[in-house]
């Protein structure tokens, strides 16, 4: 049996998922997201969820973090300056889905790689 974690932090809540086998959600849990720090809710969330599904932290096999707030910000011309790393896609792709516009001039590199 392998327990998978999943962590979103989104711009106000922080949600927690305990996945079996990569296909039963065996547990979730919310937290406020804490902007100024955001492992405050992130640990919340995380916390709740394991003690929900009652399983331990070392029973699990993979965390994975993902988060809309730097998209937000970006989307909201909120933040300092950001970079796009692009890894994956091709140079030409940055115009066919109008990135390099989005960008306004801000810096990006491409990288080679995968993804799926």
């Amino acid at each position: 049996m392998t327990i998978l974690l999943g962590v979103d932090t989104g711009g106000t809540y922080t949600d927690a998922v305990l996945l079996r086998d990569e296909e039963e959600v065996i547990a979730s849990a919310k937290a406020l997201t804490t902007r100024h720090d955001l492992s405050i809710g992130v640990g919340a969330a995380v916390r709740a969820v394991l003690a929900e599904a009652e399983i331990p932290p070392e029973d699990v096999s993979l965390a994975s973090l993902s988060t809309t707030l730097a998209t937000n910000a970006l989307v909201e011309g909120q933040g300092g300056r950001v970079a796009l790393v692009y890894i994956g896609f091709k140079e030409r792709d940055l115009d066919a889905h109008g990135l390099r516009e989005a960008l306004r001039g801000e810096p990006y590199i491409v990288l080679a790689g995968g993804h799926d």
